[in-house]
């Protein structure tokens, strides 16, 4: 591979690509000491010159790495990514991080198609991410819906914690950001997320049907956080199974399980939740502070904010018709076990109440701090995942 300069396409932002190699100068430090170039990337006065440098340090441990490997990153062609040559490196980098390989950690691109009650929904191309186990393989498959906003990426960590447990590991990206197909920060309709869900779904039915029909217990269940829950999981099951979601080609399997995290089924009314929204409309204002239940704040843009928000209203009357089957007794055949926060400022926990007791004994509510369903550190909210997940019967090793 070519250590010259790529394009601003293939490799992203001077920001994103700088802050990347910061994590490959901390890898260094703390597991890999190998002989740089000279010094530090930071270590450089210039913008541009720190930039250039930084590329060249990021493609240089790439071809150091798959030389050691045996075999490129990833087979996916760099130029399917939005910025191919970042996700290259990006990975190189957690693989390295998290001692896994290429061969352990794929990738790729399946296409969503299908209709929900006879409509058409525009076919779209998603990427996914598949963590192989790393011990014993139980034989099941998490799929992981992402919340409004995030990547797969961002759960590299519980792929990794669940693929020690001897799960396989499927995460997804939404179109609403990441390398599939759609406008980053927007998203088509509730039902559209609902279809895409159910799309990865059935591709881990042909994983398991294809590596683990010879183990007992084996099966799929699905994992999903805010709107990648509700939108998402929740309508994907609902829909399936009540038969009105049809995929083409071979359909989600039914009766599925499923863990949803603060799923929204509608806003919260804190204070929080309403100085958020009045903000979204104030174009002058860069960042805004709101206080919350964990240290520190959360800062949101106004065009974030207009984003998230706006993305609620597409996804609000598809969720609402939902609720409605629900409310009739229309339900999905699982198990849902629902963690949420009696006193999460921006998702309404009254709802996930009203979800869990219209499933009755086959619904379970998991009540926990709201710092735990925020924080960074995943290794709480992992925990009680897995919880959910031991409920359904599937026995931790």
């Amino acid at each position: 591979m070519s250590l010259k300069s790529k394009s601003s396409k293939a490799w992203g932002s001077r920001l994103e690509v700088t802050s990347l190699a910061r994590s490959l100068e901390e890898l260094y430090v703390r597991k890999f000491p190998v002989a740089a170039s000279g010094g530090s990337v930071l270590s450089l006065g210039k913008a541009r010159a720190e930039y250039e440098r930084a590329r060249s340090r990021l493609a240089a441990f790439r071809v150091e790495c798959e030389s050691q490997w045996g075999q490129a990153v990833t087979a996916v062609e760099l130029s399917r990514f939005r910025h191919g040559e970042l996700f290259a490196s990006n990975k190189v980098i957690t693989l390295k991080r998290l001692a896994r390989t290429p061969a352990e950690v794929t990738e790729g691109f399946l296409t969503a198609s299908g209709s929900v009650d006879g409509y058409r929904i525009e076919p779209r191309e998603l990427f996914w991410q598949r963590f192989r186990p790393a011990g014993k393989a139980l034989g099941h498959v998490l799929v992981i819906s992402p919340p409004f906003g995030r990547t797969g990426r961002d759960y590299y960590e519980s792929a990794q914690r669940f693929n020690e447990l001897g799960y396989d590991v499927l995460l997804m990206d939404h179109q609403w950001a990441g390398h599939s197909e759609g406008r980053e920060g927007h998203l088509d309709s509730g039902f559209g997320v609902a279809r895409d869900v159910a799309a990865v779904a059935e591709f881990a039915h042909r994983i398991v049907e294809r590596e683990y029909f010879n183990l007992d217990g084996s099966g799929v269940t699905l994992l999903g956080k805010n709107l990648g829950a509700s939108a998402g999981v929740l309508g994907a099951l609902t829909l399936n199974d009540l038969g009105r979601l049809r995929l083409d080609g071979r359909p989600m399997p039914r009766g599925l399980n499923a863990v949803l995290v603060s799923p929204w089924l509608g806003a919260g009314k804190s204070w929080q939740n309403g100085v958020r929204k009045l903000a979204s409309r104030i174009p002058l204002v860069n960042q805004l502070a709101v206080p919350g239940e964990s240290p520190g704040v959360i800062l949101d843009s106004p065009r974030d904010l207009r984003s998230r928000f706006r993305a609620m209203e597409r996804a609000m009357p598809d969720i609402t018709r939902l609720a409605n089957l629900i409310t009739q007794g229309q339900r999905s055949e699982g198990r849902i076990y629902v963690i949420h926060s009696r006193t999460h400022p921006y998702i309404d926990p009254v709802r996930s109440a009203w979800l869990v007791s219209r499933y009755a004994e086959r619904g379970t509510l998991r009540m926990v701090d709201h710092r735990f369903l925020e924080s960074r550190d995943s290794k709480s909210l992992n925990r009680f995942v897995l919880e959910g997940i031991e409920s359904f019967g599937q026995t931790l090793p």
